[in-house]
């Protein structure tokens, strides 16, 4: 068996342990974090949407949804208001400060994924992409079948 550092698992960590390095310290003016870009990113979409959807959306817990909104609303970046007919639906939306700082803070983000790629070639990005979108899809399955066969 491949030692750790052979193993893909171990250059897909290397490479998402360098990128957030970088996407942290390039929202770092910004005062943001990638998580609260992220949510930002969602909410500036999704106008609306609630914490919950957002929370899936970013693939983390209510729980943590909710504190970033939480330090977002804190800092007026977001608001939060109830459904106009559902009432206990909470929306969320933008601010004029929060788009503002979105508008900025997503620039310096497309500079850096520009900068990321800036070595391969175009074909050799969309190889990338798809090669990790397959990884994705596959890692669900993956680890399915590692469990089925320890239970059989």
């Amino acid at each position: 068996m491949a030692h750790y550092t052979a193993r893909l698992l171990a250059y897909i960590k290397r490479a998402e342990q360098a990128t957030q390095q970088a996407k942290e310290q390039a929202l770092r003016e910004y005062g943001i974090t990638p998580a609260q870009q992220a949510a930002l990113t969602i909410i500036e979409e999704y106008d609306g949407i609630s914490s919950a959807e957002l929370a899936r959306q970013c693939q983390v817990t209510p729980q943590t949804m909710n504190s970033t909104v939480g330090r977002l609303e804190a800092r007026g970046l977001v608001d939060r208001s109830p459904h106009p007919m559902h009432r206990t639906l909470i929306e969320l939306r933008l601010t004029t400060e929060g788009r503002e700082l979105f508008t900025r803070a997503d620039k310096r983000v497309a500079t850096l994924d520009a900068d990321l790629g800036a070595e391969l070639s175009a074909a050799e990005l969309d190889t990338l992409k798809d090669l990790l979108t397959r990884v994705a899809e596959a890692a669900p399955r993956a680890g399915v079948r590692k469990r089925r066969s320890k239970t059989s």
